[in-house]
């Protein structure tokens, strides 16, 4: 089944695959329904929610090993607030609140506080048990926002707080930002290696940017832009002329990461999210014509021509660090 649905994402049959998303939100920071959606269902492109293994107090597992996934967590939590926010149910509400509540006291002490680190191994990136991502620091502020909104005074906020301060540290001190001169990227792998994954940045900014709406804390907006800078000039890295990159990494045989039709779709909402929520005409230009190369059959067709050229890469590994993969 695992394969059938790489193969599927990977030489899509249909393309009518869109990805719902919403600028409604943007003038309730952290109050209304989140910008993107998932699908929850069992299909090429949903996350396996419905029928998902769940700990005795709600916790959504992930995996045959049933583990917990701080990102999946954070994002179940979003679409069952959506859920709630759109129905009133009950039950939505209440799944929303045991992630949250999850969010909330899972987070490691130390320098810096406030990480939730991964109990697992992603060897693809080399990351070992252990390593930490900017995507799910943004993603659970968005959570915990929320439930502090719905369900305040206990803890929900100073949570939210302490899940921004990874933001202040570069990977070398152990935080999940990536420097180098004025460019500041959100990495969702946040190892040394440092894949440079677009939609992982995105979704950390936005839990950030929600904290800085919600809060005013002066110390986040230099973050929040340096960030959004960074984002404006890199756009044409991301940008192959035909498709999107998934990440900056590279294989071994430098073949440039390419998106799946599922994440380009994703990279087209978060730009049009970005381009209201930050009033940057670039970001709506990139979603723009990211949206016409899947309109267009010469884009389609280079499409499979990289998922066919990237298949050695994939059985011998050369799209692993390991394997020499590199950004």
């Amino acid at each position: 089944m695992i394969g059938l649905r790489r193969l599927a994402l990977g030489f899509p049959l249909t393309w009518s695959h869109r990805r719902r998303y919403s600028v409604t939100g943007i003038a309730r920071a952290a109050q209304g329904p989140y910008f993107v959606e998932w699908d929850p269902g069992h299909g090429v492109y949903g996350e396996d929610w419905i029928d998902a293994s769940f700990d005795d107090a709600g916790i959504l597992l992930s995996g045959a090993a049933r583990v917990y996934h701080p990102i999946r967590i954070a994002q179940f939590a979003l679409h069952r607030f959506g859920v709630w926010c759109a129905t009133a149910d009950a039950e939505a509400r209440a799944d929303f609140l045991a992630q949250a509540r999850w969010l909330r006291d899972r987070q490691h002490s130390g320098n810096p506080a406030g990480l939730y680190r991964f109990d697992f191994r992603w060897p693809k990136y080399g990351a070992d048990a252990g390593w930490v991502s900017a995507m799910a620091q943004g993603e659970a502020i968005s959570v915990l926002l929320r439930a502090d909104a719905i369900d305040p005074s206990n803890g929900y906020a100073a949570a939210a707080r302490r899940a921004s301060l990874p933001f202040h540290y570069g990977i070398p001190e152990g935080g999940v930002v990536w420097r180098c001169g004025s460019d500041v990227f959100f990495e969702e792998i946040a190892n040394p290696h440092a894949p440079h994954v677009l939609n992982g940045c995105i979704f950390a900014l936005w839990g950030l940017w929600e904290l800085w709406q919600r809060t005013g804390y002066r110390d986040l907006q230099q973050p929040i832009d340096a960030c959004v800078d960074t984002l404006r000039r890199w756009i044409a890295r991301f940008d192959t002329g035909w498709w999107t990159c998934y990440s900056l990494a590279r294989s071994a045989t430098n073949r440039p990461h390419i998106a799946t039709l599922k994440y380009h779709q994703f990279h087209i909402a978060q730009m049009r999210v970005l381009a209201q929520m930050f009033a940057e005409p670039r970001f709506e230009a990139a979603a723009q014509r990211w949206a016409a190369y899947v309109e267009d059959p010469k884009c389609r067709a280079r499409v499979f021509g990289a998922a066919m050229a990237s298949l050695p890469d994939r059985l011998f590994a050369r799209d692993t660090v390991r394997g020499g993969a590199h950004t």
